[in-house]
């Protein structure tokens, strides 16, 4: 007889942990590279118009949808509560006294950005470790007690994946672009000008920058915003 691994979702801010007493009996992954074609350079050669091979030019993180998963006990309340509070920066209010004591200690604003989020079922080497933000959640009340209080609950998730640790290495193809493309995390007062002029010499790099992050408003970046940075191989190839 196996013994049934529970899925959960954790987080760093309080109380950190769900736990499904239903997994979801669907785990539902999409993700979309951005690409582009590029005209042959001469009518010459013989090839017709936009024979050259696609470039990429980036993806976005994988979207992953966590379908009907069941909630039941006296806590279910509590714990869809939490789904909830995962969809605001803090998570709730105890989240938020913690990052407002975070921000006055380390000068780091997290108000901006969502709380992080781990997904995990299974063995993360064969299963599903996933670092993410929570990005809508549904949910359907399908029991109560006496007393009115709710004691099971089907619940839909959506997650974005977001970069972690090992995310972030150049040659994992979870990491948003080419090998060689590194992360940054903007900071107060960086502009995407002054990143390129840091990481490419030239301030006019920002229109790189803002494609391969599919940003159409570079006045829109804000701080503890992740930004992928092209390789400088390819923006000498012109692959930008």
């Amino acid at each position: 007889m196996s013994v049934r691994t529970p899925a959960i979702l954790r987080s760093l801010m309080p109380p950190g942990l769900v736990t499904f007493d239903i997994n979801p009996d669907q785990v539902v992954m999409s993700r979309q590279a951005n690409t582009t074609s590029r005209p042959s350079a001469s009518s010459n050669t013989g090839s017709p118009a936009g024979a050259s091979p696609t470039i990429f030019r980036g993806a976005k993180p994988s979207n992953i949808s966590l379908r009907n998963v069941v909630f039941y006990g006296g806590d279910t309340k509590s714990r869809c509560d939490q789904l909830i509070n995962w969809l605001s920066p803090g998570g709730g209010l105890l989240g938020s006294l913690l990052m407002g004591a975070l921000a006055a200690a380390t000068g780091i604003n997290l108000a901006s950005r969502l709380p992080l989020v781990t997904f995990q079922w299974g063995p993360p080497e064969i299963a599903f470790m996933y670092d993410c933000n929570l990005t809508n959640v549904n949910i359907t009340y399908t029991r109560f007690a006496p007393t009115g209080v709710p004691i099971r609950a089907l619940v839909n998730i959506q997650l974005q994946e977001q970069p972690s640790l090992f995310g972030s290495l150049p040659t994992n193809p979870t990491s948003g672009g080419l090998p060689g493309r590194q992360s940054h995390t903007m900071t107060a007062g960086e502009s995407l000008a002054g990143v390129a002029t840091q990481r490419y010499g030239s301030p006019g790099r920002w229109r790189a920058v803002a494609e391969c992050n599919d940003i159409d408003d570079p006045l829109r970046v804000r701080p503890g915003d992740r930004v992928y940075l092209p390789n400088p191989d390819e923006l000498r190839g012109g692959t930008r």
